[in-house]
């Protein structure tokens, strides 16, 4: 009886304490996932104003970009603002359930469009920069547009059709998914191809790969559900239609200086190489 008395004395003695050095040794935690979240939130929108400022700046770059990826470029960047002033549901508002859609068809637009950060944002839109850019030339802006939301179907389909239940929420957001289809098209197109990822020289068959992996590690596994539906309905695409191999070429080198030096004469010119 005694040891029956003072065991519960004992467990309430120790209950609050091991509260607050829980709370205490959770403190830091949170405090380190703030300052993580704050430092990508700062990274996305140093992605944002370079590429505003590129496109702003340099108007031969601005006219010459193709129809689909001007676009796509103003449709996320207009959807992400409308969503900052309310005027779209959040990101974290959005599904794939039909009856959800049915009560509100703006969910869909924040399915398709919208990233839960600026990090993410920002690098969709300069990967899809850099991706439209290489494939719309060879493929051509119709059939593009159509491979895009063929795929982007396919991926939904997917998720429908693979995804438990339970876990399709991970998967609402399509505009992953249409990111890593339009990378495994290119990858698809052009495998030998080499492109420069920070710093670090990627051949293009590798890209939506290594890409994906980062998303796991940075965001965890299960962000990575969509981007992997996206590149799974366009391997589906490329097996039942096809894409011209080696069609997408790698951009050519920037021209170096002339060394040519006209030496006035009369009416004859010097050329030094």
């Amino acid at each position: 009886r005694p040891a029956a008395r003072t065991l519960p004395r004992r467990g309430r003695a120790r209950g609050p304490r091991a509260s607050r050095r829980a709370r205490s040794s959770a403190r830091p935690e949170r405090q380190r996932s703030r300052r993580m979240l704050a430092l990508r939130e700062a990274a996305g929108a140093a992605l944002l104003l370079q590429l505003a400022r590129l496109l702003i700046v340099d108007s031969a770059r601005r006219a010459s970009l193709p129809p689909v990826t001007a676009v796509g470029l103003l449709c996320y960047s207009f959807a992400a603002a409308a969503a900052a002033l309310g005027a779209l549901p959040p990101a974290s508002a959005a599904t794939l359930e039909p009856s959800a859609l049915a009560a509100s068809p703006a969910r869909l637009l924040a399915s398709l469009l919208l990233y839960r950060s600026l990090a993410g944002l920002g690098c969709h839109l300069w990967l899809w920069l850099a991706a439209c850019e290489r494939l719309e030339p060879a493929l051509g802006s119709r059939r593009l547009l159509v491979v895009l939301l063929l795929c982007t179907g396919g991926a939904a389909a997917l998720a429908a059709a693979t995804v438990p239940p339970v876990q399709r929420r991970y998967a609402s957001s399509l505009a992953p998914a249409t990111l890593f289809a339009l990378l495994q098209l290119w990858a698809q197109s052009s495998p030998e191809s080499t492109v420069t990822l920070v710093s670090v020289r990627l051949q293009t068959r590798r890209l939506p790969w290594a890409l994906l992996a980062a998303v796991a590690i940075l965001d965890g596994v299960t962000a990575a559900l969509s981007p992997l539906l996206g590149i799974g309905a366009a391997a589906i695409y490329h097996a039942l239609v096809g894409l011209p191999h080696n069609a997408v070429l790698p951009p050519p080198p920037p021209p170096t200086p002339s060394l040519r030096r006209q030496v006035a004469g009369e009416g004859d010119t010097t050329t030094e190489h």
